[in-house]
């Protein structure tokens, strides 16, 4: 094992400090032991010492990977967080999807109980009309009364066993939703993350992304439409300006919108 010297010590501390200190020479060398007094004319010394470049070369690598190290926890931070706003927003479009059927099923179910309901109440109201009634057709009838009160109360437990299930299939759902509100907070939020990862990465503003995106697809179009030009000359033996309607109509079956392709002569015929 390498013995480190007194003085490889003090040049290791002065390489130290220097490099976290932000290049302080002076400083670095007060730090690591040297007179006040002379510290400006030893940091000059050190600086041009072989083994104290060494020693500075070795911190300055080694704070260029902890940069590194500390870059790529906070890109990972930030791409967590964006994924999470997506997720919770794909979550919630999820929702509203599910929620619509279901929505529509509990309406449903609640239209059937509505008639049933309301015939439930007028047998009710006969029976207890028939209260002092007596005899075979008023005994006939109130069992008649009860039979249909236990089929349209069985039919109607039914019916809210169902709406109880629909209603906790929705409330499931309702675990994502986010209301408008809260979906556009998180939106936001997604934005403003990226745009924070975008100047991080040296991008001042996110458009700049977007327009050397639209740049190059409209290379690539020009790019095309010159193929186009140039197989057509080649087929009609005329000259592509001469020719327009035939480009228009083989422009038109790679699929650019009629607007698209007078602009696109608009421009020639300017020039």
């Amino acid at each position: 094992m390498d013995v480190v010297t007194k003085t490889e010590q003090k040049y290791k501390v002065f390489a130290q400090a220097y490099v976290s200190n932000g290049f302080n020479a002076t400083e670095a060398a007060k730090q690591a032991g040297y007179s006040g007094k002379t510290a400006h004319v030893r940091a000059s010394v050190l600086l041009k010492n072989v083994k104290v470049l060494e020693f500075i070369d070795i911190e300055i690598n080694e704070l260029a990977k902890r940069m590194r190290n500390d870059a790529n926890k906070v890109y990972k931070m930030l791409w967590d967080r964006i994924y999470d706003c997506g997720v919770k927003m794909a979550k919630s479009d999820e929702a509203k999807k599910g929620l619509v059927p279901l929505n529509s099923e509990l309406a449903s179910l609640f239209l059937k109980d509505i008639p049933l309901a309301e015939h439930v109440d007028n047998l009710k109201d006969e029976l207890e009309d028939m209260a002092f009634q007596t005899g075979v057709e008023a005994m006939t009838r109130r069992a008649e009364i009860d039979q249909e009160l236990s089929e349209y109360n069985g039919s109607r437990r039914a019916l809210k066993a169902k709406m109880k299930y629909v209603d906790s299939l929705k409330n499931n759902f309702y675990l994502d939703f986010l209301s408008n509100i809260e979906y556009e907070k998180y939106a936001r939020l997604q934005t403003d993350l990226l745009q924070d990862l975008f100047d991080r990465c040296g991008y001042k503003d996110a458009s700049n992304i977007n327009n050397s995106l639209l740049d190059s697809k409209l290379e690539y179009t020009q790019a095309q439409i010159s193929k186009i030009r140039a197989e057509i000359n080649q087929i009609s033996g005329n000259d592509v300006n001469d020719s327009k309607d035939a480009i228009k109509e083989f422009i038109a079956a790679t699929n650019p919108s009629d607007d698209d392709i007078a602009a696109l002569y608009e421009g020639e015929e300017d020039g």
